[in-house]
Order: C-alpha cells, then sequence, then structure tokens
C-alpha cells in the first residue's frame, strides 16, 4: 500500500509535521502526545482526553448527538400529529436524504481545503441557524410539507459537508498510537448519546413539544461549534524554531507545496488504485450497507410484526440489544491497541456479523436480540480497528476526500437496498432475506480475507 510516508515511519512521530499540512497556509491544530508517566496511570483507554482538543471534541459531539436524537424523534411526530401523511413525511426525509449523499463528496474536497476543524465549525452554526428555523415553524404551527422540506433540504447538505471532515479530524488531535483509543471513545460515546437521546427524546416530545425538542438540538450544535472554536491552533510558519522543531517546519511546508521528504505527494487517484485496504475497505463498506439497508428499515420490523410476533416491544428490544451491543464493542476496541494484524481481526468481526444476521430469524425473539447483540459487538470492533488503520494510511492532504468517498459508498447504497427490500420483503417474506443478506456479506469477507497485505496488517 502506498502512502505519502516512508514506510518505517515510527507512528506517532514528526506529528506536528504531518498534520500541519495545509495548502493554505493556515492556523492549524497540533495533534499531542501523552506522556508515558501519565499514559501508565490513566491506562489505554482515556489516553486521549488527556489531550484537550480531544476532550472539547468529544463532549461537543456527544451533546450533538444526543441533540441529533431528539430531532429524530421530533420530527416525524411533529409532522404526523399535525395532519401530516406518511407519504408528506417521506418527501421531507428525502429532501433531506439526497442532498447529504450528493454534498458528501465536496465535504471531503472542502475538508482537505479549509481543513476538517474550518469545515465542521461553519457546518454546525449553519445547522444551529437551520435547526432554529425548524423549531420556531414547530412553534408557529402552520408550516407546510414544502416549507419542511426546503429547510430539510439544506440541512440535509450541511451534514453531508460536516460528515468527512468529523471522520478526518481525529488523526489531527492525538498522535498515531491513541488513535485506535480516540476511534473508540467516539464510537461508544456516538452508541450511548443515541441512546440517551432516544429515550430522552420521547420526554421532551410528551412532556413539551416537538418545537421544544428541535430548539435544544439546536442549541446542541452551538454548544459543538463552541467546543470546535476552543480547540487549540498554531500558525505554520512562526519564526524562532530551530533544531527538530524547524525541521518539522519545514517538512510541513514542504507538505504545503506538494512535496513530503523531497518527494511529490501521490494524488487522489493514485492512492485509491494502489492501496489495497481501501480497496477491500470499499467493497465491504458498499456490501454491509446495501444488506443493513433493506433489512433494518424493511425486513426487521416486518418479521417482528408478522412471523416472530415479537410486538413492539419485542422489537424495541431487538433494536436496543444492537445499540448495547454497540456500545460495549466500542470500549472493548478501544483495550485492543496492542493486538497484531488487526486488518484481520477486523474482517473476522464482519464474517462473525454474517454469520448472526443469516441465523437471526430462526431462535425466537430471544434468539433475535442475541445475533444483534453480537452483530453490535463485532460491528463496532471491526469499524474502529478499520477505520484506524484506514487514517494510519491515509495521506493526511488526502484524508477528507478519501472519507467522504467512504461515507458515499455507504450512503449510496441505501435508496436501493431500502427499496429493493421492500420487494423482495413484499414478494419472497422478511425471512429469507437474512441467510442472503448473510451470504452476501460473507463473500465480501472473504475477497478480503484472500487479500494478503490486508491480513498482514
Amino acid at each position: 500500500m502506498s502512502t505519502a510516508f516512508e514506510p518505517g515511519e515510527t507512528p506517532g512521530a514528526s506529528v506536528e509535521a504531518r498534520s500541519s499540512d495545509s495548502a493554505s497556509g493556515e492556523a492549524e491544530i497540533v495533534p499531542e502526545s501523552v506522556p508515558p508517566g501519565d499514559k501508565q496511570a490513566l491506562g489505554g483507554m482515556l489516553h486521549p482526553f488527556k489531550v484537550r482538543n480531544f476532550s472539547l471534541l468529544f463532549g461537543g459531539q456527544t451533546v450533538s448527538t444526543i441533540g441529533d436524537a431528539l430531532y429524530a424523534v421530533a420530527l416525524p411526530w411533529l409532522i404526523l400529529s399535525n395532519g401530516g401523511s406518511p407519504q408528506e413525511l417521506g418527501i421531507v426525509l428525502t429532501a433531506y436524504g439526497i442532498p447529504r449523499v450528493g454534498s458528501v463528496l465536496l465535504g471531503g474536497w472542502l475538508s482537505d481545503r479549509l481543513r476538517p476543524r474550518q469545515l465542521m465549525l461553519i457546518a454546525d452554526t449553519v445547522r444551529a441557524v437551520l435547526v432554529g428555523i425548524l423549531a420556531v415553524l414547530a412553534f408557529w404551527g402552520h408550516a407546510n410539507v414544502w416549507e419542511w422540506s426546503a429547510v430539510a433540504a439544506f440541512l440535509g447538505t450541511f451534514q453531508g459537508l460536516f460528515l468527512p471532515s468529523a471522520s478526518a479530524i481525529l488523526p489531527e488531535l492525538i498522535s498515531d498510537e491513541d488513535l485506535q483509543a480516540g476511534n473508540a471513545l467516539s464510537f461508544a460515546s456516538t452508541q450511548a448519546a443515541t441512546l440517551v437521546g432516544s429515550a430522552a427524546a420521547g420526554v421532551v416530545v410528551a412532556a413539551l413539544s416537538s418545537g421544544a425538542a428541535m430548539a435544544i438540538d439546536a442549541v446542541t450544535f452551538v454548544v459543538s461549534a463552541a467546543s470546535l472554536a476552543m480547540m487549540r491552533i498554531i500558525r505554520a510558519g512562526t519564526p524562532g524554531k530551530s533544531g527538530e522543531g524547524a525541521s518539522a517546519q519545514t517538512d510541513a511546508e514542504g507538505q504545503a507545496d506538494g512535496t513530503a521528504s523531497g518527494e511529490v505527494q501521490i494524488t487522489f487517484g493514485r492512492f485509491l488504485r494502489t492501496s489495497r485496504l481501501m480497496q477491500v475497505s470499499m467493497v465491504v463498506s458498499i456490501a454491509a450497507n446495501f444488506c443493513f439497508g433493506g433489512l433494518l428499515e424493511v425486513a426487521l420490523p416486518t418479521l417482528a410484526h408478522g412471523p416472530m410476533h415479537a410486538g413492539a416491544s419485542g422489537y424495541g428490544m431487538i433494536m436496543a440489544a444492537f445499540g448495547g451491543g454497540a456500545l460495549a464493542g466500542g470500549i472493548l476496541a478501544g483495550m485492543l491497541a496492542g493486538l497484531k494484524r488487526k486488518g484481520l481481526i477486523a474482517l473476522l468481526a464482519v464474517l462473525i456479523m454474517a454469520i448472526m444476521i443469516a441465523l437471526l430469524p430462526y431462535g425466537g425473539v430471544i434468539g433475535a436480540v442475541l445475533c444483534m447483540l453480537i452483530s453490535g459487538l463485532v460491528n463496532s470492533i471491526s469499524n474502529v480497528l478499520l477505520i484506524t488503520l484506514i487514517q494510519l494510511i491515509i495521506p493526511r492532504h488526502l484524508m477528507g476526500r478519501v472519507m467522504g468517498l467512504l461515507l458515499f459508498a455507504s450512503f449510496g447504497t441505501y435508496p436501493i437496498s431500502v427499496a429493493l427490500g421492500g420487494v423482495l420483503t413484499n414478494q419472497l417474506g422478511p425471512a429469507i432475506l437474512f441467510p442472503f443478506s448473510g451470504l452476501v456479506l460473507f463473500l465480501a469477507i472473504l475477497f478480503g480475507i484472500t487479500q494478503k497485505e490486508l491480513r498482514d496488517l
């Protein structure tokens, strides 16, 4: 796998030089390393919290995720409880979803040009205003579907612009050796915040109103933007550095000019052509999201409502099991930094998930809960390991674009998966989709396991 860096580079070395890469030469974040003595005192999972910038990001994004969960409940409830039809709800969600997919690639390019923190700050600020407008419309009570859709379209656009930067910023905040723990903490906090936010949303909407829930969501975007604005930054080309610092500064300036250690930086196209990890990750991402879209949104609720006779409470238990497993998996992944052959372990984890998916319909509600619990656990472990490996091999000047491409691959399959899942569920019943989807994912993982470059990572 080709990168812009020397293959023998020590993880965490020359961090300042590598993360000060900015085409514009503007102020940028400095990754911080934790002194070895502090690491021994804290334990591996908590290393990133010694870095102020990471703590700010973690806190801001956790609060923002809780707000997203409030929005996810408040919006459909508001539309349906004010005389709107499911079709109108679908129109609003489509108005949000299509721009989100369409703007992800642009968001990756802008992330590399503006740097992740700046783009996230812009996106959060704009989204705070947009959700505030939704809250005003909710309190007003006379908005129609087209007014909702217009705001939702802009909201989806800035969500798409935000996502690649959110995936690309972590390597700029902490050293390579802490990256896996940082990703694990981020995954775990997302799951925990979603569970807390979803539970709180029902209480807020019932006790207050959907407009109040959206107003709270707008405030969470303000909190997230404030946390990004408070991050410590440096200005490229600061005078007075000497020795190792001067060397790092020179390397950073060289990268900004398109060179690194005397070599021309690898292009986006060449990186995709030569990185086996990226190629396999794309295949697995497309296969997994193609399987999961129709499976979770159509086949699973149909199975729970019909053949499984689980009822709403049983269906809720099944979905909660995946979230609980994902939370535990994120925490566990942060404790596995010393593992060898992480690429192989990540693929084997997805292999277990494929088996769980295939078996889900055949053990009743308890069996389905167990399958989803294990699936959530191994899914988080696989995601943390793979995203860390990808972040470590991506040249810093391509980070946003590569992350945008991965996100586009994930989102792009969703409409096809949901549409096909609906047709197949209607024609064949929901149960058959689970072993079929498990087989598709299983074959994609077998392809990955055959790749020596990935097995040896």
